[in-house]
């Protein structure tokens, strides 16, 4: 793992400030507790091993992904994290404007930068990446359960773990109480109708299948995929 060179942090520190006392209002505005929040949480939950690294609202590079980081940034110094700037004004598909309000978006927001500091720390501090993994490996789920106990949140799991706890790619949102942003987030159907509240169902099959059996009796759930014709199935 390579060292952070000095002109890194320097540079990293620059961007802090100029975000912190220059930026356009509103970037200044949510920039600004964001980065309140990264120096809080490297205190409490990384033992202040991290840098400030550079942090950006913008589009990640998967329109499925609500942020990510980078271990190199566009403009080439380490570690960069985007998070999606639609969660903040609301637009992003599944955000409710008329509930939660400003500050539901913002706490919803706040957690794709706690979930992205994991990463962060996994490329500059421990190395330890899980590329295999997609990044979400036992690493990152051990850190995600060591914040989330003093969050009290349930236990997460890895993807290639066969249990019924949730993914840890999908920590923390997944774990959170309902009403943790005062439900500025909510699912919605593909007409763009409100879903009842549920729960997450992997792709995978062999995922899928203990979650079907903690929610479903197993035998009704048998039956009633059995009353199914084959071309109803897709």
């Amino acid at each position: 793992m390579k060292p952070l060179s000095e002109h890194d942090v320097v540079l990293r520190e620059q961007i802090r400030r100029y975000i912190l006392e220059h930026s356009e209002s509103w970037h200044r505005e949510h920039l600004g507790k964001l980065a309140e929040l990264w120096g809080q949480w490297n205190n409490e939950h990384f033992a202040a091993e991290m840098v400030w690294p550079v942090i950006l609202l913008n589009e990640p590079s998967n329109p499925r992904r609500l942020g990510d980081c980078a271990s190199i940034s566009g403009m080439g110094c380490r570690s960069q994290i985007r998070i999606r700037p639609s969660l903040l004004t609301g637009t992003y598909p599944g955000m409710n404007t008329e509930a939660g309000g400003a500050e539901g978006r913002f706490l919803y927001t706040a957690d794709v930068l706690l979930h992205e500091m994991i990463h962060q720390w996994q490329q500059e501090v421990t190395g330890q990446t899980e590329e295999s993994y997609h990044g979400h490996g036992t690493k990152f789920r051990d850190k995600a359960n060591e914040i989330g106990a003093k969050l009290g949140l349930p236990l997460v799991r890895a993807k290639h773990e066969r249990d019924n706890r949730v993914l840890c790619q999908y920590w923390p949102h997944e774990v959170r109480p309902e009403d943790f942003d005062r439900g500025a987030f909510v699912t919605t159907s593909r007409d763009g109708t409100d879903k009842p509240k549920g729960f997450f169902v992997p792709e995978d099959l062999d995922e899928a299948i203990p979650v079907l059996r903690e929610h479903f009796d197993v035998e009704e759930l048998c039956r009633r995929l059995g009353e199914v014709q084959p071309h109803q199935r897709w």
